[in-house]
C-alpha cells in the first residue's frame, strides 16, 4: 500500500512539473525508438528576444576567417589590393583582430617603406617594413566595433615601398615586392549564442549562413510517408537554400523517424508537412502547441529546440498546412527573394498566394555582377583587378561567336591627353613634349592567360553613349578550348602611364579606367536535346528552369536517399536563377501519373527494382540488368570494381523526351538509398565528352565508357532510337539507290543504241 501511494505521488509530481513548464512547450520522445532523442520545443513569443546557438561558435567560441586562397603579391612602388571578410551572426566580445603573415624584399628602405591596412576604406594602421623582419613577420592589428559588425567588409592592403634613395624610383624593379601569405586571417571574438526577436526576418539564417566555414547548419525533415507534392516542395526549398551558399553545399533531408533517432551534433530544423501527416515527435509538437492550418493556409511557426542532455538551443521552423498542395502553392514566400525579404515575426499565416513577376521566360543574362564582381576602378596604385572566375552554364550548346561587351568610363584627364597626342602632327613635336607616352594608355583584358589590349587612342575615335565607351572582347576561342570546360579566368589591367616620369610620390589618382559591373557576356546558345551527358544538366535544365523535369522516387525513402536527392536537385539548379521546382512522381504510379510522365524528362534515382512502373519496360533500357543488377560487360566496364553508374537515353514513356538513371551498382550494408556520389556529379558538369554511360569505380575515378560498336546512333540530332530497335537504312539512301540504278540503265541503253547505229553506217 505504501508502495502504491509513493507511485501515485511520483506521477502527480511529474505531472505538476510538466504543467509548470507551460502549455506551449512539449517534451517529446520518439515512440519505439530505444534511447531516442528527447527534445523540448518552445514557440517564440511575438516580439520577444530569444537566444539560440550561434552556428560558428556553439562548441568553440571564436571564429577564424581566412580571406586569401592564394598568396597576395604587391609589387612596385605604390600598390593596393582588396579582399573581403565575413563577420557571422553571434553575440560578440571585444577581442577582434587581423593577423598578417608577411614577407618582403630585404632591400626595401625602412625609412620610406610602409604597409597600410584599411577596412571599408577607413585607414586602420600603418606599419614600417623593417629590414630585420623581411623574411617572415607577423603583424597583429586590433579591429574595432565597426570592423566587426555582422556582414561582409572590404579589407584593403596599400603598400608603398622603395629600394633606393633616388628621387626617381623605378616602379618595375623586381626587387620591390611584398607578399601576404594565405595563412593570414581575421579573428572574430564570437560567443556561443545569437539573440533575435524576429526570426523570420533573419531567414534563411540559421539554417544556412553563407560565407562561413560550413555554410549549411540545418536539416529538412519530412513525414515518414511524404507525398509527391511535399517531396517536390522540400527539394525546391533545399535547392534554393543550397544556391545561396558560396560552395553550393547540399542541404540534408531526413524522415521524421530518422530525426527522432539521430545521434550526434543537433542541427537547426525545417519541418514541413501537412498537419495530419506527422506520426512521431513532430506530431507531438504540433498537438501540444496547438498548431493549426485551415483551408489553403500556410503557417510558419518558429520554435526553440532544446535536447535533453545537451547544452544550447536550436531553432525549429515548422511549415504547416491542411494539405501538402497548399505548401507547394505558397512555398514561394520562402524561395522567391522578393517575398522572402518581406517575412517578419515568429508566427505567420499566409492565406493568399502572393503574385510575383514571372521571370522564367526572360533570356538568361550574364554580367560581371552575376559572377560576383563589383564595379572596378583601376588607377596607378591599383592597376590590376583580382581574378574573376566565369562559368558559362554547362547545359548551353554554343551556336555562334561569343564576346564580352565591356562598358567603360575613362578619366577626362586621360582622354584629354590622348586628344592632345592626336593633334600633334610631327615626330619632332612629339619628342619635344613627351606626348608619345600617351599612346601607351589602354586596358588589357586577359582571358585564360591570353591578353587583348584596347588602346585609348582608338577608343577616343568611337562614339560614346553619354560618357560610356563600349568595347567587345572576343571569347569564342576561349570557350571552345576543350580544356576550359566553359570556365573563364578574367583579369583587367589598366595601362595609364605616369604623369611626370617614373618618380615616387605621384599617385596619379586623377587618371583612371572604370569597368561597369553591368558589362554583359553575349553567348549565343541553344538547349541541347540529344541523349548525351555532354551538356549536362540539359535537357533537364533550360533557361526556363526545371519546369519540364520530373524525378521518379520509390515508395519507401530514407534519409540517405532524400539527402542525395537534395544534392542532385541542388546540382541541377545551381546554374539556374529561375524556376527550381522539380515534379516528383512516387511509386506505385496510377494510370494518370503514367500518362503525365509523357510530358517530362525523367530522372530515375536508385535501384531499378524499386520501381514497379519500369518492370514491364526493361527491354527499353539502355543498360541490361540481371536480377536487378546492372550488366556493364559490353561497355568495357568491370561490374565488380564499379561503384556508381549513370546513363542517359530516350525516355521509356516518350522517346521524344530524355531519361537519366543514377544507380549504385553493388549496394552494401548501410548503403541502401545511395545512388550518386559528388565526384560523379562534378564530372558530369565539367566534362564535355559526348557519351551515354558514366561510371565511377571504387577508387573514386570517374570516366565515360565507350559504347559498344552496335550501339544506336543519334537520330535527327535529337534523341537516340529506343533500345531494342535495329538501325535501319536511311530514307534518303533508299531513294537514291533506285534513282542511280535507273540512271545507269538509261545510260547503258543509249550507249548500246549508239553502238548499233555506228555499226549500221559502217
Amino acid at each position: 500500500m505504501n508502495n502504491g501511494f509513493g507511485l501515485r505521488k511520483a506521477i502527480l509530481l511529474l505531472g505538476a512539473v510538466l504543467v509548470a513548464s507551460g502549455s506551449y512547450s512539449s517534451l517529446v520522445k520518439a515512440e519505439g525508438a530505444d534511447g531516442g532523442r528527447q527534445v523540448k520545443a518552445t514557440p517564440w513569443k511575438e516580439g520577444a528576444a530569444v537566444a539560440t546557438d550561434s552556428n560558428v561558435s556553439a562548441l568553440s567560441p571564436g571564429y577564424v576567417h581566412r580571406f586569401a586562397n592564394d598568396p597576395i603579391m604587391l609589387t612596385g612602388v605604390d600598390r593596393s589590393y582588396d579582399v573581403y571578410y565575413n563577420v557571422p551572426k553571434a553575440e560578440l566580445g571585444s577581442n577582434h583582430y587581423l593577423e598578417l603573415d608577411l614577407s618582403y624584399s630585404d632591400l626595401l628602405l625602412p625609412s620610406q617603406s610602409t604597409l597600410t591596412v584599411l577596412v571599408d576604406n577607413k585607414p586602420l594602421k600603418s606599419v614600417i617594413l623593417t629590414k630585420e623582419e623581411a623574411k617572415q613577420r607577423k603583424v597583429t592589428i586590433a579591429l574595432g566595433a565597426d570592423e566587426a559588425k555582422p556582414g561582409f567588409h572590404k579589407l584593403t592592403f596599400a603598400k608603398h615601398g622603395v629600394v633606393s634613395d633616388d628621387f626617381c624610383e623605378n616602379p618595375d624593379n623586381p626587387a620591390n615586392w611584398l607578399q601576404i601569405a594565405r595563412s593570414s586571417f581575421v579573428y572574430i571574438d564570437s560567443k556561443e549564442t545569437y539573440t533575435t526577436a524576429d526570426p523570420l526576418k533573419e531567414f534563411p539564417y540559421p539554417f544556412i549562413e553563407p560565407g562561413t566555414t560550413d555554410e549549411v547548419y540545418g536539416v529538412i525533415v519530412v513525414p515518414d510517408a511524404p507525398s509527391s507534392e511535399l517531396l517536390s516542395s522540400a527539394l525546391e526549398l533545399a535547392a534554393r537554400l543550397s544556391s545561396l551558399t558560396a560552395a553550393k553545399k547540399p542541404v540534408p533531408m531526413m524522415t521524421e523517424s530518422e530525426w527522432a533517432k539521430a545521434e550526434g551534433k543537433p542541427a537547426h530544423v525545417i519541418a514541413m508537412g501537412s498537419v495530419g501527416a506527422w506520426t512521431g515527435p513532430v506530431k507531438k509538437i504540433v498537438e501540444d502547441n496547438g498548431v493549426r492550418a485551415e483551408n489553403e493556409e500556410l503557417a510558419l511557426d518558429s520554435m526553440s529546440l532544446e535536447e535533453a542532455g545537451k547544452n544550447g538551443s536550436k531553432q525549429l521552423l515548422l511549415l504547416s498546412a491542411a494539405k501538402d498542395e497548399a505548401i507547394a502553392e505558397k512555398l514561394r514566400v520562402l524561395t522567391n527573394p522578393k517575398l522572402a525579404g518581406q517575412l517578419t515575426g515568429s508566427h505567420l499565416v499566409i492565406r493568399q498566394t502572393p503574385a510575383v513577376t514571372d521571370e522564367g521566360d526572360e533570356p538568361k543574362k550574364l554580367t560581371l555582377a552575376s559572377f560576383g564582381s563589383e564595379h572596378l576602378l583601376l588607377n596607378e596604385t591599383k592597376p590590376e583587378s583580382g581574378k574573376l572566375s566565369v562559368v558559362v552554364p554547362s547545359y548551353w550548346k554554343l551556336t555562334g561567336e561569343s564576346s564580352l561587351e565591356l562598358k567603360l568610363k575613362v578619366s577626362p584627364l586621360l582622354m584629354a591627353e590622348v586628344g592632345e597626342q592626336t593633334e600633334r602632327k610631327t615626330e619632332k613635336k612629339t619628342k619635344e613634349t613627351g606626348a608619345g607616352r600617351y599612346g601607351k594608355y589602354g586596358l588589357t583584358v586577359t582571358v585564360n592567360g591570353i591578353p587583348k589590349t584596347v588602346s585609348l587612342q582608338e577608343l577616343a575615335k568611337t562614339k560614346t553613349q553619354g560618357d560610356t565607351y563600349t568595347v567587345n572582347i572576343p571569347l569564342t576561342s576561349a570557350l571552345q578550348d576543350k580544356d576550359s570546360n566553359g570556365a573563364l579566368d578574367i583579369v583587367f589591367t589598366a595601362n595609364i602611364g605616369l604623369t611626370e616620369g617614373p618618380c615616387t610620390g605621384d599617385s596619379n589618382n586623377g587618371r583612371w579606367i572604370f569597368v561597369d559591373k553591368a558589362s554583359t557576356f553575349n553567348v549565343p546558345h541553344e538547349m541541347a536535346k540529344d541523349s548525351s551527358f555532354q551538356h549536362w544538366p540539359a535537357p533537364f535544365v533550360s533557361d526556363q528552369g526545371t519546369d519540364r523535369t520530373a524525378i521518379l522516387v520509390p515508395q519507401q525513402v530514407n534519409g540517405t536517399f532524400l539527402s542525395q536527392l537534395s544534392r542532385l536537385a541542388g546540382d541541377l539548379t545551381s546554374a539556374s536563377d529561375t524556376n527550381r521546382r522539380i515534379a516528383v512522381f512516387r511509386e506505385p504510379l496510377d494510370d494518370q501519373a503514367l500518362k503525365q510522365l509523357n510530358d517530362y524528362h525523367v530522372i530515375v534515382p536508385g535501384d531499378l527494382g524499386q520501381f514497379p512502373s519500369l518492370q514491364k519496360l526493361r527491354d527499353k533500357l539502355l543498360l541490361p540488368t540481371e536480377n536487378d543488377r546492372l550488366q556493364l560487360g559490353k561497355y568495357a566496364a568491370i561490374n565488380e570494381t564499379t561503384d556508381y553508374a549513370a546513363w542517359i537515353q530516350p525516355s521509356v514513356w516518350n522517346e521524344n523526351r530524355v531519361m537519366a538513371v543514377f544507380q549504385k551498382v553493388n549496394a552494401g550494408a548501410g548503403e541502401q538509398g545511395s545512388f550518386v556520389h559528388p565526384n560523379l556529379l562534378q564530372y558530369l558538369k565539367s566534362t564535355k565528352k559526348p557519351g551515354q554511360v558514366i561510371i565511377m569505380n571504387k577508387a573514386k575515378a570517374v570516366f565515360t565508357v565507350a559504347a559498344p560498336s552496335d550501339s544506336r546512333t543519334a537520330q535527327d540530332g535529337n534523341a537516340l532510337n529506343p533500345a531494342g530497335k535495329a538501325p535501319g537504312i536511311p530514307v534518303w539512301l533508299m531513294v537514291l539507290i533506285p534513282v542511280l540504278l535507273v540512271g545507269l540503265l538509261i545510260v547503258f541503253i543509249r550507249v548500246r543504241r549508239k553502238e548499233k547505229r555506228d555499226a549500221g553506217k559502217q
